[in-house]
């Protein structure tokens, strides 16, 4: 148990250096020259440290889409893992503790972002980074709130990192459907695992994009290790230290294959498939993080578990506190100094968020299933016609 806790540690450490990544890719596009070299725009001759950190494997330092990718495996893999070893709850008490848990912070999110631009004025900056004056651009008003309070769509310029959640709750009300592809039709594991990526790869260059099909699609690769584990575990216990250093290599390469292309001909088609690359490399990624020994101590260390254990208010808060930032120094700040500080404001703002909102919720989701089995364990319990206790004071 005591391996398996560390384990488990160690995916959540993972998850929060994920976040970190985010973080820092935020900052860098609100950058500037940053952002413009990230919106691939006429920006003249590079810099050999510009050229690193945007086109080689450097690039995973600051990868934020690729780091979604990993939050879908890692999502994938969590969720299911419970119902792959018959030990999960029913579903009537799965749904409202997991969208909860999903709902309550992001709607908070949305609050203390639209209180992010009464506090700090948004207004176009000129030649500034495209990122930061699209957000100036866009509405940021309360009926923002409103309408991005679904995940769905509608937060306009306020927290843009909410894209991601709309896939988080459609694939938690799909879940069932997942874990049905995953325990069925057992001999065509292979022939599942490969279907993903592929399916991401061929229906961008087919001119076919469907971000629903598309994203939510990944998640079923984590699900997938989820219900293999134990062949995944026999697996990982046969690979030796080279080999663990090649998936690192590969899942780094995968995840910044993008950019790998963008450096060459950033007009490529080839780069419209990309998620199907970072599909494989998050998934490479995840199998190292849980079962490569060197991996699973370093993230399953005091302060990243700390940083995973705040990810999820970290991802929700990072970006109305990078823009406000930004906009507050109107985009002046050198990026040296911007990331340091950035990043700091945003673990402090992180944890606060997480003190007072998410670590609530998660309780508000865990008492309210409990509340809910309790009275229907009362309900069973009390035979029906039975007499009912008078829980007031009886008259005499």
């Amino acid at each position: 148990m005591a391996g398996e806790s560390a384990r488990f540690g160690s995916l959540d450490g993972l998850r929060g250096v994920a976040a970190a990544v985010v973080v820092v890719f935020h900052i860098v596009v609100s950058n500037d020259r940053a952002g413009a070299i990230y919106k691939l725009t006429e920006t003249g001759p590079l810099s050999t440290f510009e050229t690193l950190m945007n086109y080689s494997p450097l690039r995973i330092l600051w990868a934020g889409s690729e780091a979604v990718v990993v939050f879908y495996v890692l999502s994938g893999f969590v969720l299911a893992l419970p119902f792959a070893r018959g030990a999960a709850v029913p579903w009537k008490y799965f749904y409202p503790r997991r969208l909860l848990r999903l709902y309550v912070p992001s709607i908070a999110s949305l609050v203390f972002a639209y209180l992010t631009t009464l506090a700090i004025r948004r207004a176009e900056i000129p030649n500034g980074s495209p990122w930061l004056n699209d957000h100036a651009a866009a509405p940021n008003g309360p009926v923002q709130v409103l309408l991005g309070s679904s995940l769905i769509a509608g937060w306009g310029g306020l927290n843009t990192s909410l894209w991601s959640l709309r896939y988080e709750v459609l694939f938690s009300l799909l879940l069932p459907l997942f874990l049905w592809v995953a325990f069925t039709w057992k001999r065509l594991l292979w022939l599942k695992v490969a279907a993903v990526p592929l399916f991401c790869m061929l229906w961008p260059l087919a001119g076919f994009f469907y971000p629903d099909l598309v994203y939510l699609s990944v998640f079923l690769l984590g699900v997938l290790m989820a219900y293999n584990i134990e062949a995944l575990r026999a697996r990982a216990a046969r690979i030796r230290g080279w080999g663990w250093t090649l998936i690192c290599v590969a899942s780094i390469l995968l995840l910044c294959y993008s950019w790998l292309v963008a450096g060459v001909d950033p007009e490529s088609r080839w780069r419209q498939s990309w998620i199907g690359f970072a599909a494989i490399g998050a998934t490479l990624l995840v199998f190292a993080v849980a079962f490569w020994r060197p991996s699973v101590r370093a993230f399953g260390s005091r302060p990243i578990r700390w940083l995973g254990r705040i990810s999820f208010s970290l991802y929700l808060t990072q970006e109305p506190v990078v823009v406000a930032l930004a906009f507050a120094t109107h985009g002046l700040v050198p990026l040296w100094v911007q990331i340091p500080v950035g990043f700091a404001l945003s673990l402090f703002v992180a944890w606060l968020f997480y003190l007072v909102v998410e670590r609530p919720s998660h309780r508000l989701s865990r008492n309210f299933a409990r509340a809910r089995q309790q009275r229907e364990l009362a309900a069973v319990a009390v035979p029906v016609g039975a007499p009912r206790a008078d829980l007031g004071s009886s008259k005499k």
